[in-house]
């Protein structure tokens, strides 16, 4: 309770911050949270600015630009990033949704039973790779039976929304979660590009999009300002996916598609923090053949055990990027 006390009051410091009505000053809200000004690069823009925390988490912000670097890993903005007198600025929203969950060091709660969702199954095939004739949702079930294994390795209880081929409801798969009051819940999935595409790559990790904030895939998409029961968690539904985001970037040396917001339908629901995770583009030319290759998918699964364990434990030091 008086750490909860300290953010609430951490949150109202911020307003006195306001350099508009809906804008905070970058910096200072920075330091109200801890962190300290760090030495710019040589490949920083001309407007930007740099942090560090205490416990040498990194952030780099560029004027005009939709997202932050934390650690290197881009999250997604409600608002670009703007500048006032000289100082870059954030909005009210972007302050509370995204910068106190990831900078502020509140503990997280315990975890012990995992629900992992492979996506897709049964009439539903998902995305479908045609040179290597390998569908998303035969490498959703595989990576997901990996994931287990690591997970149970390392000590936490796993149950699956399927174990087999077989169709099941949107609606069904966080209900799992609620009945088996599940402590996190991971839906895993594979990404395609429109029809011809076989350039597109890379990784992104979802979280349920607050309430007044609109999605990162929903383009012009007014906000919903309704909340969604998932919407308990968004502090934690943050750490979790930029996390998970971190280590797979660590894992597999993708393409950074960022930390993202979506009220997909197996979200919207949960009675615990989860995340979406679309762990690559199965209709790439190059990334496809990877996923087709087990010893691939095994690495996505260690990289997604590794966030899920950094999230419990917090305070890891950041991963190297792989070459």
């Amino acid at each position: 309770m008086r750490r909860f006390a300290a953010i609430l009051l951490l949150l109202g410091v911020g307003a006195t911050l306001a350099a508009a009505s809906t804008d905070y000053y970058l910096g200072e809200s920075m330091r109200q949270l801890g962190l300290r000004d760090a030495p710019r690069q040589a490949s920083d823009g001309r407007s930007s600015e740099r942090y560090v925390s205490r416990g040498g988490l990194s952030l780099y912000a560029e004027y005009s630009k939709e997202f932050i670097l934390v650690d290197g890993v881009k999250v997604m903005l409600e608002d670009p990033v703007g500048s006032q007198r000289g100082h870059l600025t954030l909005s009210k929203l972007d302050y509370e949704k995204v910068f106190v969950p990831l900078f502020w060091e509140a503990p997280t709660a315990a975890v012990r039973r995992i629900v992992i969702d492979p996506g897709h199954g049964g009439k539903d095939t998902g995305k479908i790779n045609g040179p290597y004739k390998y569908n998303e949702k035969a490498a959703t079930l595989d990576t997901a039976a990996r994931l287990k294994l690591v997970l149970e390795k390392q000590g936490f209880e796993v149950v699956f929304t399927r174990t087999k081929d077989v169709f099941v409801e949107l609606e069904d798969r966080p209900a799992v979660a609620a009945a088996a009051k599940a402590d996190l819940f991971i839906s895993l999935h594979y990404n395609a590009g429109p029809a011809g595409d076989t350039a597109s790559s890379g990784i992104e990790t979802y979280c349920l999009t607050p309430a007044g904030q609109k999605s990162t895939n929903a383009g012009k998409a007014k906000s919903t300002t309704g909340a969604e029961a998932g919407n308990r968690f968004d502090q934690a539904n943050m750490l979790l996916a930029w996390g998970i985001q971190r280590r797979l970037l660590a894992g597999t040396g993708s393409e950074d598609r960022g930390v993202r917001r979506a009220r997909f339908a197996v979200l919207r629901p949960l009675t615990c923090p989860g995340v979406l995770i679309e762990g690559g583009f199965i209709s790439s030319r190059k990334e496809g053949a990877q996923i087709a290759d087990a010893a691939y998918r095994q690495r996505i699964a260690e990289s997604v055990a590794a966030g899920i364990v950094d999230y419990v434990v917090r305070g890891r030091p950041a991963p190297k990027a792989a070459k």
